[in-house]
């Protein structure tokens, strides 16, 4: 029973930070209707950033993020000004080819850069456990939960009650109209794209110290942030965070019980399959 729990509340963990991955993705399509396949490979840079911090500076990763969350976020306003402001009207499969190239591009940087060898990221809970009763925990992932959730809860708050948030609802409800009242509708798409991005330079360093590190760790992250934006339904954001935790305890459990191990994997994708059949609008949907 108790390594039935701990599995239990590793995948609450994994959950919370795939929803907040998710989350990112899902506003940004919200105001610009385009999905981005690059996202998870976005995250996979600011790891690396992390990592760089890490041996080169000798900055532990929660540090780095003062440094690596601005130069995401910038990076982010300009990736949206040169390459996806110009896509926002093209067909679906221009941006898919597009972000497909960008995926390959970060990919083969990361590869040239650091090589394909497994590199890790340690922090200053590396080795910390929390024992919280029957449950043992490493430190580094719950403080990973916990900051995904602050987040997304903030995330939430700004939508919701702040004048820029009614601006981005207003984009999402009809750049045409929010247009014509005033808004500055490329400012805001490429504001919350930068934030976006911005959110993955706070995520890319509070996992780099759990998950191991490689080039093409971002196809992975990706595809899962894909899985729960749809699952959520798509601009449903307490249904993204319930995605989340569905997909993370999929993988944590899956992980204890499934034998041969290697089709663990796998059940992510036989979940997302099988919602898409019962309940292809979202977890929350009626």
């Amino acid at each position: 029973m108790d390594t039935f729990l701990q599995v239990l509340t590793q995948g609450a963990v994994l959950g919370g930070v795939y929803a907040l991955i998710a989350l990112a993705l899902a506003i940004v399509y919200s105001v610009t209707h385009q999905l981005n396949f690059a996202h998870g490979d976005l995250m996979a840079v600011a790891m690396y950033l992390a990592l760089v911090g890490s041996h080169a500076l000798g900055l532990d990763p929660y540090v780095s993020i003062a440094l690596i969350a601005p130069i995401m976020f910038f990076a982010g306003f300009l990736l949206f000004r040169v390459v996806f402001a110009s896509m926002l009207h093209a067909p679906h499969l221009v941006v898919i080819q597009v972000t497909l190239a960008l995926s390959f591009v970060i990919q083969s940087t990361l590869l040239l850069a650091f090589s394909a060898n497994f590199q890790t990221v340690h922090s200053v809970l590396s080795g910390e456990i929390l024992n919280l009763g029957p449950v043992s925990l490493s430190a580094a992932p719950v403080l990973a939960f916990t900051v995904s959730i602050v987040l997304g809860v903030l995330a939430f708050v700004v939508i919701r009650y702040t004048d820029f948030g009614r601006r981005v609802l207003a984009v999402a409800e009809d750049s045409e109209a929010a247009a014509l009242s005033g808004i500055n509708v490329a400012l805001v798409q490429a504001l919350v794209f930068a934030t976006a991005v911005g959110v993955l330079g706070v995520a890319g360093p509070l996992v780099a110290p759990i998950l191991v590190l490689q080039p093409t760790a971002g196809l992975h992250l990706t595809l899962i942030s894909f899985i729960v934006f749809i699952l959520g339904g798509a601009n449903n954001y307490i249904g993204t965070l319930v995605a989340g935790l569905i997909i993370g305890l999929s993988e944590a459990l899956s992980s204890l019980y499934m034998r041969p191990a290697e089709f663990a994997a796998a059940v992510p994708y036989l979940i997302f399959t099988i919602f898409l059949l019962v309940r292809p609008k979202g977890v929350l949907e009626r």
